[in-house]
C-alpha cells in the first residue's frame, strides 16, 4: 500500500458507549471505490474525503456512499492538500496543474475557485477574505508575462473583478469587513472595495515620497524582480485599543558595494524593520515620517499603550506610539535589552506585561510596565525550554516550556521553586480549585490550590513508564489523574495511589517508528478553524505562547466566535454557512467534554500489529483492529465521532466506529 500518514498514539473525545466484540472490532461500513485510494482525509469538522484515479470524492460518514466527486481533482497530490485556516474550506492542486490551485467546499464538493478557470497559470499568492466571504489570488497570465491580482466570490468561485500589474507585488492583505480590504506593496498601501475593486484610497507608505506615486508605480515591477516577498514581508496591524488606525511592518533589505584597493567589488546585505501609521478611514499618515529600526522584524504586539516591536535577530525591545512613532521604553527612548530574543508576550491582569525572551534552548521571563518604559526586575527568570504555557494565578504565574514548568513571583521575578519540575506543559491540567502537574525526574504528580505559591505531592510511589517513555500528557478525569505516553498509560487516584499503569509494546518496524503521531496536530488544525486567537485576529507575527486566564473558562459560548469565522448565512447569503457554524459549534463543544478512552497501535506479538481501544477508567482494552503485517497502514481518524477509517486493500475503504 502506498505510504501515508499512520498513528501511534491518539486521543479520542468521543461517546464511550462501545461494543466489545469476539476477535476485533467489526467495521461499520465498507466501501469498493473501484479505483486505488491514493489517501484520504478527516477534515476539522468531520467530513470524509478520499483521492482515487477517478477524482476526489466527498464520503457519507455514516454509509461509506459517495456522496460527490470532482473528477478534475483525480490522483491530487496529498502534499497539496491543506485546510485552510479559520474556514471550513479546504485547498489542492491537480496532477495536472501543480502550481494551481482549487478550493473546495467539502460538504456538497463544490469548487469555489479554480486558478485555471480563472486564466491564472501559476498562482504566486493568495488571502482568504473570511468577513467579506471572499478569495483574492495573485498569479500569471498570458504565458506567465503578465501578474494580476483576481478577486473571487467564495459562494459562487467566479471571477469578480481583476487588476494588472500595479498589485503584482502584493504584500500583505487585510479584511476590514464592511466589504473592505487593505493591501500593501512595495511602496503603496490601498484601501479597496472587495466587491467592485474601487480603491477608496491609496496612499504612499513613506510620507516622504507622498508627492511620487507616479514613478513609485513604475516601480513597483522593477522591484517585484528584485526582492522577493521574503525579504519585503508586511504586515497590517489594527490595536484593538485603536480601532481608528492602522500600522504596516514591514521587513527592508539593504545592500552596500565596497570595492577595496585592487578594484574587486563586495556585496553587503543587511535588513531593518520599518513601521508606518495611518487614518483607517482616510488613509492620511499619522506619523511625521517612516520608523526605521536596524533589526530584522520580529514579533510584534500592539498594547494600550503603543505597539510592542521585538527585533528578528537580537535582543532589542521597542514600544512605537500610536499618536507620532515615538519610541517610548528605555532611556530617552533608547529601548530595553532583553535576554535572548523576544518570542512572546503575555498580558498581566495588573497591566503590565510578561515578555519572554529565547536564547539557544533556554527562555529568560521578565516584566515589563509600559507605564513606565521600563523593565521591572532586574534579572530576568531563566528557564529550560521555550515557553509554551503561561497562565496567571492569583499570586503567581505558571510557566511552562517544552522541557520543565515552574511557577514566577511576579513581585520579585524570581521562581517560587528553586528547581523546576521536569517533563513540560503537556504535563499540565487543572480544575476549577487547582494545578496539577507531574515530575518526570522524581515519578511524582504535584498538586496546588490556585491561590498557593507551592505545589505538594499527591503520591509518594514514583511512577515508571516501559520502552524507555516517560509521560507526555496529563488529564483529571473523573476516575482520577491520568497520565499517558505513546504507549502507555497510568492512572493516578486523588490520594496518590496508583490504580493502574499499563504499557503497549510498539510495533518494532521501522515503517511504524516512523509514523506521526497526529491526534495533537488534527485537534490543533480543528482549534484554528473554530476559534482565532488574538495574535491572528489583529494581523501581527504570531507567538507561540497560549496564554491562560484560571479565572476564565475556555468557552462559556463560542457562538459568536464562530460566527465571526464562518460568517453569517444572513449577510453571506450562504445556504451552507449556518450548517458550519452548527457543526462547529457542536464538535467543540464536544471537545470539552470528557476523555474516555485512547487508541494505541501495538504489537502483541511480532506479526501482530493491532490498533487497540483502551478504557482510560481501567486500563483494559476494549476493542481491536487487526492491523496485521501492514507496515504503512492508511488511515485517518475523527476526533469527535470516535470513528477511524482504515484501507486494508487499495479499492476498499473501512470505518471503525467506537
Amino acid at each position: 500500500m502506498k505510504k501515508s500518514t499512520c498513528v501511534l498514539f491518539l486521543l479520542l473525545l468521543l461517546n464511550p458507549a462501545v461494543k466489545v466484540l469476539a476477535g476485533g472490532l467489526a467495521p461499520a461500513w465498507t466501501k469498493d471505490m473501484k479505483s486505488q485510494v491514493n489517501w484520504q482525509k478527516v477534515t476539522p469538522l468531520g467530513q470524509l474525503i478520499a483521492c482515487t484515479g477517478n477524482g476526489l470524492s466527498g464520503i457519507n460518514t455514516n454509509t461509506g456512499e459517495e456522496i460527490w466527486a470532482i473528477a478534475e481533482l483525480k490522483n491530487s497530490p496529498e502534499d497539496s492538500y491543506q485546510q485552510i485556516p479559520n474556514s471550513p474550506f479546504i485547498s489542492l492542486s491537480s496532477q495536472d496543474d501543480k502550481k494551481g490551485i482549487y478550493v473546495v467546499e467539502p460538504v456538497e464538493g463544490k469548487i469555489l475557485f479554480s486558478s485555471k478557470a480563472a486564466g491564472l497559470e501559476q498562482v504566486s499568492d493568495k488571502f482568504f477574505l473570511y468577513q467579506s466571504y471572499k478569495i483574492l489570488v495573485i498569479g500569471n497570465t498570458g504565458g506567465g508575462k503578465t501578474t494580476e491580482l483576481v478577486m473571487v466570490d467564495m459562494l459562487t468561485g467566479k471571477k469578480i473583478w481583476n487588476k494588472g500589474n500595479e498589485f503584482s507585488f502584493t504584500t500583505a492583505a487585510k479584511d476590514l469587513g464592511n466589504n473592505e480590504v487593505l493591501l500593501t506593496s512595495a511602496f503603496f498601501v490601498t484601501k479597496i472595495n472587495a466587491s467592485t475593486g474601487d480603491e477608496i484610497w491609496k496612499s504612499g507608505i513613506d510620507p516622504r515620497t507622498a508627492g511620487m506615486s507616479d514613478l513609485l508605480g513604475k516601480l513597483e515591477g522593477f522591484a517585484s524582480k528584485q526582492i522577493s516577498k521574503d525579504e519585503a514581508r508586511a504586515m497590517l496591524i489594527t490595536p484593538e485599543s485603536r480601532p481608528d488606525i492602522f500600522l504596516i511592518s514591514a521587513g527592508k533589505k539593504n545592500e552596500s558595494t565596497k570595492v577595496d584597493s585592487k578594484g574587486a567589488k563586495s556585496v553587503s546585505v543587511t535588513y531593518s524593520s520599518v513601521y508606518m501609521a495611518f487614518d483607517l478611514k482616510t488613509g492620511k499618515h499619522i506619523w511625521p515620517a517612516v520608523v526605521e529600526l536596524k533589526q530584522q522584524p520580529g514579533v510584534s504586539y500592539p498594547i494600550a499603550e503603543g505597539l510592542i516591536v521585538g527585533a528578528g535577530n537580537g535582543n532589542a525591545l521597542q514600544m512605537l506610539s500610536y499618536e507620532n512613532g515615538n519610541r517610548l521604553l528605555g532611556k530617552k527612548g533608547g529601548g530595553l535589552s532583553l535576554k535572548g530574543t523576544a518570542s512572546g508576550f503575555a498580558p498581566a491582569p495588573d497591566g503590565k506585561l510578561l515578555v519572554v525572551g529565547e536564547s539557544g534552548n533556554n527562555s529568560f521571563v521578565t516584566l515589563l510596565d509600559p507605564k513606565t518604559g521600563e523593565l521591572v526586575f532586574d534579572k530576568a527568570a531563566k528557564i529550560r525550554g521555550n515557553v509554551t504555557y503561561t497562565e496567571f494565578l492569583p499570586n503567581a504565574v505558571l510557566i511552562g516550556t517544552n522541557e520543565e514548568v515552574n511557577l514566577l513571583n511576579l513581585g520579585s521575578g524570581e521562581w517560587f521553586s528553586e528547581r523546576a519540575f521536569a517533563g513540560g506543559s503537556g504535563l499540565i491540567a487543572g480544575d476549577d480549585s487547582k494545578i496539577y502537574t507531574f515530575n518526570t525526574s522524581d515519578g511524582l504528580v504535584y498538586r496546588m490550590d490556585l491561590s498557593g505559591t507551592s505545589f505538594s505531592a499527591v503520591s509518594s510511589t514514583p511512577l515508571k513508564f516501559e520502552g524507555k517513555e516517560k509521560p507526555t500528557a496529563l488529564e483529571i478525569t473523573a476516575a482520577g489523574i491520568l497520565l499517558t505516553s505513546d504507549q502507555n498509560l497510568a492512572l493516578v487516584d486523588q490520594s496518590g495511589a496508583i490504580k493502574f499503569n499499563k504499557y503497549f509494546p510498539a510495533p518494532g518496524q521501522s515503517g511504524f517508528k516512523k509514523a506521526l503521531l497526529i491526534a495533537s496536530a488534527v485537534r490543533a488544525a480543528y482549534a484554528t478553524a473554530v476559534l482565532t486567537t488574538y495574535s491572528a485576529a489583529i494581523g501581527v507575527t504570531s507567538q507561540a505562547i497560549q496564554v491562560k486566564d484560571s479565572q476564565t473558562k475556555l468557552a462559556k459560548d463560542i457562538t459568536a466566535d464562530v460566527s465571526m469565522v464562518l460568517g453569517e448565512a444572513s449577510v453571506t447569503g450562504a445556504k451552507y454557512t449556518a450548517a458550519y457554524i452548527q457543526m462547529a459549534a457542536q464538535r467543540f463543544k464536544a471537545t470539552t467534554q470528557g476523555q474516555d478512552y485512547m487508541l494505541i497501535m501495538t504489537a502483541p506479538a511480532k506479526k501482530d500489529i493491532q490498533l487497540i481501544q483502551v478504557s482510560k477508567s481501567t486500563g483494559e482494552t476494549m476493542n481491536t483492529i487487526s492491523i496485521g503485517k501492514d507496515r504503512e497502514p492508511i488511515y485517518d481518524v475523527d476526533l469527535v465521532d470516535g470513528k477511524l477509517y482504515y484501507m486494508k486493500d487499495p479499492v476498499k475503504m473501512e470505518c471503525y466506529q467506537f
